[in-house]
């Protein structure tokens, strides 16, 4: 059973699965409830029927007495519909999919994503921070400035997150760091 987080009270079926924010019947709190279908499915026999694996059929790798819908596209192995994990219209089982992933043979599963507006912040903001490294914001500051410029339009991550502060505040402090060096060096150039 799915609950409200205020209340506590049971979620009514009407509001699962809903494209927008519904109040709770009880404490009014705006909630919206996303669960896989078989959470909330009920226990039909002849659909239960339809699953088990009838005497010339094949049964799944993993449950041998549900009935195999397709075969995995790497291993060969006959997966219920339970197990069946699709990728790229090919279906995978669940250990092709893990092993596939460990061994980087997957080109269409990320798992990690370069950040270039984090590294660019951490760039623009770590020397300053840190009076050890100081000296090398003539280094980090650039490097941040072409990190905002070059990857200002390239993929977000993976999860949706604001990076546009991070590429403005990042060249922002690099471009001050960077005109605090030339004022420097033409200070020490016009020095009397």
């Amino acid at each position: 059973m799915i609950n409200c987080e205020k209340c506590n009270t049971p979620v009514d079926e009407r509001h699962i699965n809903t494209e927008e924010f519904v109040p709770c019947d009880r404490c009014g709190a705006l909630i919206r409830t996303e669960v896989f279908p078989a959470a909330v499915r009920t226990a039909d026999t002849e659909q239960a029927q339809e699953n088990l694996v009838i005497e010339d059929d094949a049964g799944c790798f993993y449950h041998p007495t549900k009935k195999a819908v397709v075969p995995c596209a790497s291993c060969g192995r006959f997966l219920c519909a339970l197990c069946d994990i699709e990728m790229d219209n090919a279906h995978i089982c669940f250990s092709c999919l893990e092993s596939g992933k460990k061994k980087k043979k997957l080109d269409t599963l990320e798992t990690h994503r370069f950040l270039p507006d984090s590294l660019a912040l951490r760039l623009s903001i770590f020397p300053l921070v840190s009076v050890i490294f100081t000296g090398f914001t003539w280094i980090t500051a650039p490097a941040a400035i072409y990190l905002v410029i070059r990857h200002w339009k390239s993929e977000t991550s993976i999860v949706p997150r604001g990076r546009r502060w991070r590429f403005i505040t990042a060249f922002i402090l690099s471009s001050a760091q960077v005109v605090g060096w030339i004022t420097i060096l033409f200070l020490i150039i016009n020095q009397p």
